[in-house]
């Protein structure tokens, strides 16, 4: 069997267990539960979290969900850095399991998952242009990040752009969507009805940069 055939086998099998894994133990987790298990952890409970977020993502779980429990679970400020943290762990992982195992045939696989605008920008990109798309798909919540991640392993995008583009870009999001889960117990209070206008706002404000930058881009080529 040759190499190429059994990065091939590989790639698929990593592909179908991470899928099954997500459609048969992770599914049906909510915000709630992840806080009641990290919660179980006493002292210990943001290195509990932090691996959380760093593990799940890479089996397409939705990070608003990890989100949402952070804030459930820590409170804005301290959710914040956690979340950070664990992101950051995370999207370094997935970016290199994508650079070293995934140049193939996950390819077709991801290249679904976003609209072909930008994986076209992603696939060109490199040094600044790169650093920018990261930045702007970063921005926008409706924009899934677990596929950016392994988008961007890739692609010719530098993984010191990736990571500062990642860490920049998460910031804004990370905030207001751990400010939904600080005030989420309370529906009815002002301060939940604000954190929910914030993530209108974000999605309208980072949709409208992303159509100004895309414009720009095609302009200079």
């Amino acid at each position: 069997m040759s190499k190429k055939l059994k990065q091939k086998i590989l790639i698929i099998s990593m592909i179908i267990v991470f899928i099954l894994i997500y459609k048969v133990f992770l599914q049906g987790i909510t915000a709630q539960s992840i806080r009641d298990w990290v919660s179980g952890f006493g002292v210990m409970a943001p290195i509990a979290y932090i691996f959380v977020w760093a593990i799940l993502p890479i089996f397409f779980f939705p990070v608003p969900v990890l989100a949402l429990a952070g804030g459930l679970s820590f409170g804005l400020v301290d959710g914040t850095i956690y979340t950070l943290i664990g992101a950051m762990v995370n999207s370094s992982l997935m970016f290199l399991l994508a650079n070293i195992l995934a140049k193939d045939m996950v390819s077709k696989y991801l290249e679904d998952k976003l609209p072909d605008k930008w994986w076209d920008r992603f696939q060109s990109a490199d040094g600044k242009e790169g650093f920018l798309i990261v930045l702007i798909c970063r921005l926008i919540p409706i924009m899934p990040y677990n596929v950016i991640n392994y988008v961007s392993g890739l692609t010719k995008i530098r993984f010191s752009n990736y990571f500062l583009a990642t860490l920049i870009g998460i910031f804004p999001g990370t905030v207001i969507f751990l400010n939904v889960g600080d005030k989420i117990l309370d529906v009815k209070s002002p301060e939940f009805i604000m954190s929910i206008v914030f993530v209108v706002i974000l999605t309208v404000v980072s949709v409208v940069l992303g159509k100004y930058v895309s414009k720009k881009s095609e302009r200079n080529r």
